[in-house]
Formats: C-alpha cells, sequence, structure tokens
C-alpha cells in the first residue's frame, strides 16, 4: 500500500502513505516535530492525488539539492510547496497534520515508511482512496479556487498553482 515516487529532478525516492481513522494523530505530530519519526504528516483530505505531492516533493528536493529551500527542512519545504501561497506560517498550518485529523498523508524521502507504520494507529489504506475523502470546500478556501477550476479541472489547477508559485 506504500507508494514509492523516483523524483525526476534529483532520482531521490519519496515514499506516501495514506492512513484514516487515526487514532494518534497528536502523538505522531509530536513525534514529528521530536525528530523522531523522519516524515511529514499532511492532513489527507486537501490532496486529491499523489500526483500533487509528487510535484511539491519533487521541488522540495530540488531546491534542497539547489540550497535555496524556503524552510528549514525537506518536510516543512514540502508543506510549504503544497500552497499556493508565499505566507511559509501559513502554508504549514493548512497542510500540516493536527491533533484532530484522521485522514493522513505520511511522506518520506530516500527511507521507506516502517517507522511510519510501526507509530500510526490507524487503517492504511490505497492512494485510490483519496479522492473519495476532499473536503473541497476548504480546499477552495484555501487555493482560492474558482468553480471552474473544480470538478474535471480540480487536479490540473491544484498541480498549475503548486508548480508555478514562485512564477506568479
Amino acid at each position: 500500500m506504500d507508494y514509492r515516487i523516483t523524483l525526476s529532478s534529483t532520482d531521490d525516492q519519496m515514499y506516501i502513505g495514506y492512513v484514516e481513522d487515526v487514532e494518534n494523530a497528536g502523538q505522531v505530530k509530536e513525534s514529528v516535530i521530536s525528530g523522531d519519526l523522519n516524515a511529514v504528516v499532511v492532513k489527507g483530505t486537501l490532496i486529491p492525488s499523489p500526483l500533487l505531492l509528487a510535484v511539491a516533493g519533487n521541488k522540495a528536493a530540488l531546491s534542497l539539492k539547489r540550497g535555496n529551500m524556503r524552510t528549514r527542512s525537506i518536510h516543512t519545504e514540502l508543506l510549504y510547496n503544497l500552497s499556493s501561497s508565499t505566507n511559509i506560517t501559513q502554508s504549514l498550518k493548512n497542510f500540516g497534520a493536527t491533533e484532530n485529523d484522521t485522514k493522513l498523508l505520511i511522506c518520506t524521502f530516500n527511507q521507506d515508511l516502517s517507522e511510519a507504520r510501526r507509530l500510526v494507529k490507524g487503517d492504511w489504506k490505497p492512494l485510490e482512496n483519496l479522492s473519495e475523502n476532499i473536503d473541497l470546500p476548504l480546499l477552495k478556501k484555501i487555493h482560492k479556487l474558482k468553480e471552474e477550476e473544480l470538478g474535471d479541472n480540480l487536479l490540473g489547477s491544484l498541480i498549475s498553482k503548486v508548480a508555478s508559485k514562485e512564477s506568479l
């Protein structure tokens, strides 16, 4: 059920897992903050496809390689890149998981998810389930999406916003 992506700009590996009915999101978040879990934890209700994570992950890995990250780690850089906003604090707040989230995406770079699988208490699901659990009103608000950007155009619109954030 883990998804592995080879990032085209750096050849790094990004691993993604999706967990529903998470019982210990607070503990998971604390483990990430303390450094015990070398991963990034994303709100699962804001990501309709692993492709969006791959685009943001690719940008994060490339920024690390070039030495021009806007944040302090590749994990927070991924959260920052998921947002169409250039406000770092707001990006981390919007996309980082909270204690109350029950649907989480766990992402790591160049290491598998075995550590996360031991820690996160919940039902690990295939990534195909992502689109079924989207919080569309929140996604619309965060990205300032227009009606014509929703529906079949949603993923393309989000990828465009993420990929071109620094250009706009």
